[in-house]
């Protein structure tokens, strides 16, 4: 009788991924340490309609005559400084009006008291309907003086930003020599009232000495000599010009307008619920003044000032004064004194916490703003900030000059035409001191590339962004302006929780979408072989015309729904397995849910 042996089955293994690549991109571990999601190598790519694949596409919006400057937005109109001029345009219905001439230098906008300002050398206001140049509040400094200025009870500061101010006086029938509380006034005829009527003549000015001779003496009365005059301090008015950054803050209401990026680190605020009146008091200067504030940020009852390597809180209160009345103070306090904002444009309220970006850490969340504690700044992008190893976000050029995007659960942070996108609905920021690292590690990020602007807004939940004449948005196809996008991504090495054992590849499943046109390319990577070893037949999907169809590409399909590929492998006796999926196809999608591979395990690496 013929003996045989009997030989058992090959005993292989499952590894299955279950949506790939949601992880995002991880640039900071070694390729073989990552989360079976992440990956060490993507681009273009993002979680979208539920599944992984390729990001939005971009297609211009609207093409204006000159450039488009900056971009805001009042009453439902995006409002633009395209070259020399202030637009209002309306994206529904595609009409745009010219509101005013404000020249080229680009400006701030500022919608506070539902007033919508623009501050570049000039201070401009528009109310939807009457465009102008502000017209500054001259303050009532003082009532109740006597002519020779012996005596005046004060109610008002100077205005910081204009130049006319009030005395009102007590004629006494006899005085004609009335003293103002300021001398070397501007040479502008005052504005002169007696008893209510406005006097074009009978009076006399001497500007240097700040005093006003009538002809005859005004009669007696109870503050019924009212004189407006005009005195320029042109550092008070540049304190306020030259700001670069705003925010409204101050009760409930958010009543007062904060500006500051002036210089010396100082910030200035208005009078309740007035842009056009910063008494020349309401000021206060954080540190000692050698940076200056980079910008402001509301996160619950604080406003958040921060400098290039500080952060501060200014908290809002009330207290009696003298007389018993309770007067609104503004109080600061440090947050951190290690870590900054040098990125202003980068600073956004996102999932109830602000975040931003600095040159030196990176992208930035604060956790409180209570006290001062290094721990209430947490470095939230370590995955992509990049390294000697491998370049990343830190070694951007002119990283300062970023501009973060917030929309749409995702916080976007731009500069020379790479945008670093952290989902953060996909992957909430847990907040855990004691761990930082490893929070900052589960984030998804992604990055993406030829995304180019100098501005944005949202306007009935649709992006705008512009770029040289270009107003543009993101849509649902899968091109940039008619060109192809270059998306791919790859898995980590996995060493199927085997490291010390030699794998054979057996087969692939790969899940991917129905419902889009699409076509995937595919080549192996190994530890020998990092930039891939062998093609794999590509895969595709049509869901449009049999004209499209490539009758000599293996797998094609017409499905309606998810569908699930299965490619053989046969790689042999590796330590390490990864897959490249690429896409560089104008209209052709790349997504897909679920990735298993099927595996045995060889021999012990010796």
């Amino acid at each position: 009788m013929l003996n045989q042996k009997s030989h058992s089955a090959p005993s292989y293994k499952m590894l299955s991924i279950s949506s790939p690549g949601s992880g995002g991109l991880n640039i900071q571990d070694l390729d073989y340490q990552l989360k079976d999601n992440q990956s060490p190598h993507m681009l273009n790519m993002m979680m979208k309609n539920g599944s992984f694949g390729k990001r939005f596409g971009q297609k211009t919006f609207k093409t204006f005559d000159n450039t488009i400057i900056n971009i805001g937005k009042f009453m439902n109109k995006l409002i633009l400084h395209v070259g020399s001029e202030l637009i209002e345009y309306d994206p529904a219905n595609d009409s745009s009006v010219t509101i005013g001439t404000v020249g080229s230098l680009k400006g701030i906008f500022i919608n506070f008291n539902r007033i919508l300002y623009y501050m570049n050398d000039k201070y401009y206001q528009y109310d939807g309907t009457d465009f102008k140049k502000v017209e500054c509040y001259a303050p009532d400094i003082c009532i109740n003086r006597k002519p020779d200025g012996s005596y005046s009870d004060l109610i008002e500061d100077y205005n910081r930003l204009g130049t006319a101010f009030k005395n009102t006086f007590h004629g006494d029938g006899s005085s004609t020599v009335y003293v103002l509380t300021d001398k070397n006034l501007d040479e502008r005829t005052p504005i002169v009232e007696v008893d209510g009527v406005e006097l074009s003549s009978g009076f006399s000015v001497d500007y240097v000495n700040g005093k006003v001779t009538f002809n005859s003496a005004p009669s007696k009365g109870t503050n019924n000599v009212v004189i407006t005059a005009y005195k320029t301090e042109q550092e008070y008015i540049d304190s306020i010009m030259n700001s670069k950054y705003w925010a409204a803050y101050g009760g409930q209401n958010n009543s007062r307008l904060f500006l500051a990026g002036a210089g010396k680190a100082i910030y200035y605020y208005s009078d309740v619920f007035d842009a056009t009146y910063f008494p020349e008091m309401n000021y206060a200067t954080l540190g000692n003044g050698e940076e200056d504030i980079t910008g402001f940020g509301n996160q619950y009852d604080v406003l958040v000032v921060f400098k290039p390597s500080e952060i501060y809180a200014v908290a809002y209160y009330f207290q009696a004064d003298a007389d018993g009345i309770q007067q609104a103070y503004f109080s600061s306090g440090i947050i951190s004194s290690s870590i900054g904002c040098d990125v202003p444009e980068s600073i956004s309220f996102v999932d109830n916490k602000l975040i931003w970006a600095s040159t030196q850490q990176g992208v930035c969340l604060l956790v409180q703003t209570v006290i001062k504690d290094e721990r209430n700044v947490q470095v939230i992008s370590r995955n992509i900030n990049g390294g000697s190893r491998r370049s990343g976000l830190l070694q951007e050029k002119d990283l300062g000059k970023a501009i973060a995007i917030n929309y749409d659960g995702k916080y976007c942070l731009c500069i020379n035409g790479n945008a670093y996108l952290w989902d953060y609905q996909l992957s909430p920021y847990t907040t855990d001191t004691k761990t930082p690292d490893l929070n900052a590690r589960n984030l998804s990020w992604f990055l993406w590339n030829n995304i180019y602007l100098n501005g944005y807004m949202i306007l009935d939940r649709q992006l705008y962004y512009c770029h040289g004449q270009d107003l543009n948005i993101f849509t649902d196809d899968y091109d940039d302006f008619g060109q192809s996008i270059n998306a791919y991504y790859q898995t980590p090495l996995f060493d199927f929780d085997n490291p010390d054992m030699l794998k054979t590849i057996k087969r692939m499943y790969i899940t991917v979408r129905g419902d889009t046109p699409s076509r995937t390319k595919m080549k192996y990577i190994t530890e020998e072989n990092p930039n891939g070893e062998e093609e794999l037949e590509d895969i595709q999907i049509f869901t449009k015309l049999w004209n499209e169809f490539s009758w000599h590409t293996f797998g094609w399909q017409l499905v309606t729904y998810a569908k699930t590929f299965s490619r053989k492998c046969s790689i042999k006796k590796v330590q390490l397995f990864g897959i490249m999926f690429s896409n560089n196809e104008v209209d052709k999608n790349m997504s897909f849910s679920n990735l298993e591979l099927m595996y045995l395990l060889a021999k012990v690496v010796k």
